[in-house]
């Protein structure tokens, strides 16, 4: 071969169009506009949605939702033949999380060890999540998606902080009165219409009566923190600190660039639009008093200086003098934000003398919560309690005195691997190393010339764009169906988070049109501010719980999609979502029926998850409603009885329609021993379902108890002590499980093992009035007992 040949620069492959690709065209090009209008929708309508209610499979329709746009991207490799796909790094180590996931809830339903609906729905909720990752790196490639989409989660995260300071300063107020009006007279009449009431007010069943009425109460009268549409402050506040500081990027960027000197008045006051945003978002994450949001939020804005500096320093290593004034920039910066933040905490209330007082028992209880989380993984390292079954396990180690029966274990670290095992924990594990590899080691955004030089959104929307906005108004009208099958949601409310979405959005998209004429194109500190979020929400999640609410755990892989995504050539005009074709692959063009592979397997993927949880789960919620409401109406209780019972067949591992069964079973079984024995049989087949829950033992205790003190039957004493047995070895240090469990070995003539059982009650009782645990004290009545059978001679007790 010559020099001459050897130097000749390679010629670009030719690919000629096939007529069957060109016929097709179209059809790709709907797909890629259809993935990206439903992808707009699921992310955003997340956000309205209790995020706690993930395992009761509210939010299942967000799940079907991703499946659907995963069939469409499979769908496009058949109709664009030039089209390839390879997972990287993160997209394994997400996936390595979410196998975890999947491999422990399948050996917990084999061996049959726990609540097998919760599991099943968490289980696909975390494949609906590794799904919206992948495709979400893919879809919103170009810096203009990510524009649209940066400001509609902003906008979003704005409108929720206006919500949640109206709760902080008007619904609360408004809220008690009506509850202690309503509450005075469902005491007075005991009403069915009264305690409907009380139901559709977000009054939980338990928390009508009882030591669950006096926490209800205590939560509601003494609380003031805005919750947004959570259940939990801690939770909305994980959310407001990242939607700050993404806000806090862009106000910066707004600043800072050379179009903000234009002589433009608006271009002048574009700043102070997105300024006044993260001062709204800001106080609204003030008023929630999360005081692991509040250091995460610091921990944010260091992290985000710290950044800074790297980028800087890696940039002007030639000039050492420009990056120390670097450092004093962005260290003066940061630190004056972290000094006005607490200073504003403090001038607005939300940071007093509670906050500091309390900040030590809110550590020991973490610290609780972690050691007893540490016996729970201790006991199944490997495979963890499967998804949605902590608790269950957590309480056959929860310590005395401890303050709460958690639901997680307040560290998405420990969380991960109690629910899910090694596997997952792996999969943490390589996310974080990962995410800190990039951000610290290259902490410089690998983005193409073109992507660097684009501008954060534009005055003209592209079709994608389009496509992406269109999602997200749509968004709106797909929960107001959601709310009539699922949740309450005050429809006026509803329509106006829509209209002022809408507004707001506008509003900051013209805001955000930064001019491209920087020739320092790195000066945006956007791309930096992923890593600064996602270091936030990390440091917030080490102190509280959300890694397994898929809301949280959406922006937590929302952050890592954005700041990594998968750039590549679009294939077609407009196409944002395509990958790039690998260059050789039209020599090696893969057959119609391998290309078809993937959308066969997300077809059959979707279909399992349809029969096994979205079908069973919706058809079963329906008929419950129905039952409730018909109990609700005082009509007859065998329509109830028919709706739990078909609802029983139509989700068959759910307990709450037996449950239900069994408490209308033993209301009559008081005065007909054949409907106790109904009910019994019922509660058993709900156990069946639930068998690591120890309340389910303890009813059912008190059950044969109540039926003993009816017949006087010897076997009815047995059989309410191996119920109660059974829940204290679940549940070994509740002060009330203990207790009745020693009346129940009182009457039974078991004089040393229930003074045993009567001092341990006591203890744990005493432990639990140090902690000022109001909710779990023993009454004057109860411990009054415990005393007597501590103090009765053998004698006594015949």
């Amino acid at each position: 071969m010559s020099k001459q040949r050897k130097k000749k620069p390679p010629q670009p492959i030719r690919v000629e169009t096939t007529p069957t690709a060109s016929s097709l065209f179209w059809l790709t090009s709907l797909l890629q506009g259809t993935q990206l209008f439903l992808a707009g929708t699921l992310i955003l309508a997340r956000y309205f949605v209790p995020a706690e209610s993930a395992p009761d499979g509210d939010t299942l329709t967000f799940a079907l939702g991703w499946f659907l746009v995963t069939i469409l991207y499979a769908a496009s490799f058949v109709t664009d033949r030039s089209r390839s796909f390879r997972l990287d790094l993160f997209d394994c180590a997400v996936w390595l999380l979410v196998a975890g996931q999947v491999l422990s809830t399948l050996v917990m339903i084999g061996f049959g060890e726990g609540q097998q609906r919760a599991a099943l729905n968490m289980m696909w909720e975390w494949v609906a999540l590794g799904c919206s990752f992948s495709l979400i790196r893919r879809l919103i490639a170009t810096s203009a998606l990510r524009g649209t989409l940066i400001v509609g989660f902003i906008t979003t995260v704005v409108v929720l902080s206006v919500y949640g300071i109206w709760q902080h300063h008007w619904m609360y107020d408004q809220l008690s009165k009506e509850y202690l009006a309503t509450r005075q007279q469902y005491d007075a009449t005991r009403s069915p219409e009264a305690q409907q009431k009380l139901l559709s007010m977000g009054v939980p069943a338990h928390a009508l009566h009882g030591s669950g009425r006096e926490l209800f109460e205590r939560r509601l009268l003494d609380s003031s923190e805005p919750l947004g549409m959570f259940a939990l402050a801690n939770t909305f506040a994980g959310l407001l600190t990242v939607g700050f500081l993404l806000s806090f990027a862009v106000t910066i960027d707004c600043f800072f660039r050379k179009s903000v000197f234009s002589s433009s008045l608006w271009n002048q006051w574009k700043p102070g639009v997105f300024l006044l945003s993260t001062m709204v978002i800001g106080y609204c994450l003030i008023l929630t008093k999360s005081r692991t949001a509040w250091v995460g939020l610091i921990g944010g804005l260091v992290s985000l200086g710290l950044l800074k500096l790297l980028q800087s320093r890696q940039s002007t290593t030639a000039d050492p003098q420009r990056w120390k004034k670097q450092l004093v920039k962005w260290g003066g910066l940061a630190t004056i934000l972290c000094i006005g933040f607490l200073l504003l905490a403090t001038l607005s209330g939300g940071f007093d003398r509670a906050v500091l007082t309390e900040a030590p028992k809110s550590l020991q209880y973490r610290i609780e919560y972690w050691t007893a989380t540490w016996d729970v993984i201790k006991e199944n390292p490997i495979w963890g309690t499967g998804p949605g079954n902590f608790r269950s396990h957590y309480l056959k180690f929860k310590l005395p005195g401890s303050s709460e029966e958690i639901a997680d274990p307040h560290n998405f670290i420990l969380d991960v691997w109690a629910n899910a095992g090694l596997i997952a924990f792996a999969g943490l594990l390589l996310i974080l190393c990962l995410a800190c590899y990039r951000w610290l080691i290259k902490p410089l955004p690998d983005l193409n010339a073109a992507e660097q030089q684009a501008p954060l959104t534009g005055n003209l929307f592209s079709q994608s764009q389009l496509a992406l906005l269109s999602g997200f108004g749509l968004s709106f009208a797909l929960l107001w169906g959601m709310q009539l099958f699922l949740f309450s949601v005050d429809e006026s409310i509803l329509w106006l988070f829509c209209l002022g979405w809408l507004v707001l959005f506008f509003i900051l998209n013209t805001s955000a049109n930064l001019s491209v004429a920087d020739p320092d194109a790195n000066a945006s500190i956007l791309p930096l501010a992923f890593g600064a979020a996602f270091i936030s929400l990390c440091i917030h999640l080490s102190g509280a719980g959300g890694i397994a609410m898929p809301a949280i755990t959406q922006t937590w892989l929302l952050l890592l999609a954005l700041a990594f995504p998968i750039i590549t050539r679009p294939a077609i005009p407009d196409a944002s979502s395509v990958d790039q074709a690998n260059p050789s692959s039209s020599q090696t063009e893969a057959p119609i029926h391998l290309r078809a592979i993937p959308l066969s397997a997300c077809l059959i993927l979707t279909f399992f998850f349809i029969w096994s949880s979205f079908a069973p789960t919706i058809q079963r919620k329906s008929l419950v409603l129905q039952a409730e409401q018909s109990l609700m109406r005082g009509s007859s209780v065998r329509n109830a009885q028919r709706y739990f019972s078909q609802a029983s067949q139509v989700d068959s591992i759910s307990p709450g329609p037996w449950q239900a069964l069994a408490e209308i079973e033993f209301r009559e079984g008081e005065q007909n021993r054949s409907a106790f024995e109904r009910g019994v049989e019922l509660k058993e087949a709900a156990i069946q379902r639930d068998p690591m829950n120890p309340l389910h033992y303890f009813d059912l205790g008190r059950q044969w108890e109540q039926q003993y003190q009816a017949s006087h039957q010897q076997d009815d004493l047995t059989a309410a002590l191996e119920s109660f047995q059974r829940a204290v070895a679940g549940y070994p240090n509740n002060s009330l499980y203990r207790a009745e469990f020693a009346k129940a070995l009182s009457e039974a003539g078991k004089s040393a093992e229930s003074q045993h059982e009567a001092r341990r009650a006591i203890e744990l009782d005493e432990a639990n009035r140090r902690g000022q645990h109001v909710d779990k004290y023993l009454n004057e009545d109860m411990v009054s007992r415990m005393k007597e059978i501590i103090n009765a001679t053998p004698s006594n007790q015949n």
